[in-house]
């Protein structure tokens, strides 16, 4: 060691510390400063940098292994040498579990003892940080391996969930939100909540029990597509875990945007799944069933009548004079005509009735567990309501329609079926037209 040493003795008897600070400025390269208690031992290592310790267990303000404890605490990077009275090899091994490198009985201090102490204790103390580096690196990289690990294992869980065929959306966004806790250390104490914002979900929003807003969260937005579809929100309840110096890692900010890009795919295959069973099964103008879903909507419920004998009633209506809104106003002020009426038919109906466009300007209506005589009083509701309706169109006037109602109560003890039922109500209609329109005629 050519280098220049720097050595702190700590020692208060003032024979002791002359006998020993004459051996050790016996060594060459090696300067010495002198402190007389623990306390000032401390404040000379806060100003002066040192490269060793010698350090007497019994001092004024301290004795003993809490000696060695406070102040390899107060030092941990600096190499220690105990100095003690005693001969005690417990002694020595609790100095050196206490943090000090080396053990030394004063009766046998001289230069020699004191050189190789000084470079024995300095070379082992920088063993001891190597490895201590060392260990922390390896810990660190364990640490970051199973975090990617957690964070892989949530996206693999996340994609099966969200690209399987078997489950609705609701429950995959719902088992979504299950799985994301698992990224992290403790998921037990992480809120998440899934927010939806194009109504594909009942409520809204899919969340963990318990959720709260804290100020300690992650979050990002969801794009189905180019458009706002949600945001995704995940809260700790008091304080971010313990896993790094970085409240949150680069890692886990990314792995938050890619859940929320995984989750926009979804809401975007989501939506255009329900485009397309909106173009499937609805009529494009009114957004009223079109006839071949009405028919397998309508039918189904009839086989349900039949099996539990429930009673259904079936209306089959036609706009009156329809062809001169489209000859003296234009097919567009038709088209706002037939919207319109949609729209009032949906206000006087239930929830679990069946409106279909059957085509041009004709309707029919399924109405479960209603009678004849119900449906009969639902249908001069439609026309009334109807008849006092003012449809505002571009230009001119407001029209006025009516419409004439053909009634029917499915036979489903005889075992009846959809298309002999329509049969009887569109029957009836016709004879609602024949004897004058504007009336709701029953079925025989």
């Amino acid at each position: 060691m050519t280098a220049l040493q720097h050595a702190l003795l700590v020692e208060d008897s003032p024979t002791q510390a002359l006998l020993t600070l004459a051996e050790l400025e016996k060594l060459p390269g090696v300067t010495v400063e002198h402190a007389i208690s623990l306390a000032a031992a401390l404040e000379a290592i806060a100003k002066t940098r040192f490269d060793v310790v010698f350090l007497d267990l019994t001092l004024p303000d301290s004795v003993g292994d809490e000696t060695v404890r406070r102040f390899c605490g107060a030092a941990p990077e600096l190499a220690v040498v105990v100095l003690t009275n005693h001969d005690d090899d417990e002694q020595a091994i609790q100095a050196l579990e206490q943090g000090a490198q080396d053990y030394m009985l004063k009766a046998r201090i001289d230069a020699a003892s004191l050189s190789r102490s000084l470079r024995y204790s300095i070379h082992r103390k920088r063993a001891e940080i190597l490895v201590r580096e060392a260990r922390d690196e390896a810990l660190e990289a364990n640490r970051q391996l199973e975090r990617r690990m957690r964070q892989i294992k949530c996206l693999y869980g996340v994609s099966r969930a969200l690209e399987s065929l078997e489950l609705p959306l609701q429950v995959a966004l719902a088992d979504v939100v299950g799985l994301i806790p698992a990224a992290w250390l403790r998921p037990e104490t992480i809120g998440v909540r899934l927010t939806c914002l194009n109504g594909l979900i009942p409520g809204g929003f899919v969340e963990t029990a318990g959720f709260e807003e804290t100020p300690w969260r992650l979050e990002a937005q969801v794009f189905a597509g180019s458009r706002p579809a949600g945001r995704i929100e995940i809260c700790w309840p008091e304080s971010r875990p313990a896993e790094g110096d970085e409240a949150f890692a680069s890692s886990e900010r990314e792995l938050v945007r890619e859940l929320a890009r995984r989750v926009g795919q979804a809401l975007e295959r989501a939506c255009v799944q329900k485009e397309l069973v909106q173009l499937a099964t609805t009529d494009f103008l009114t957004a009223a069933y079109n006839r071949r879903h009405f028919m397998q909507t309508a039918g189904a419920e009839i086989q349900r009548a039949g099996r539990y004998g429930r009673p259904m009633a079936l209306l089959m209506l036609d706009l009156d004079f329809f062809k001169r809104v489209n000859d003296e106003r234009g097919h567009a002020a038709g088209d706002e005509a037939l919207k319109a009426f949609v729209i009032l038919a949906r206000d006087v109906l239930r929830d679990q009735d069946i409106i279909g466009r059957m085509g041009g300007e004709e309707f029919a209506i399924a109405l479960p567990e209603t009678t004849l005589e119900a449906g009969i009083i639902v249908a001069d509701r439609l026309r009334n309501r109807l008849g006092q309706l003012d449809i505002t169109v571009g230009g001119g006037a407001p029209l006025r329609l009516t419409t004439s109602v053909g009634v029917a109560e499915c036979k489903v003890k005889d075992g009846e079926g959809l298309e002999a039922c329509l049969s009887r109500a569109d029957a009836a209609l016709y004879r609602a037209k024949a004897q004058g329109r504007n009336r709701v005629e029953q079925a025989e």
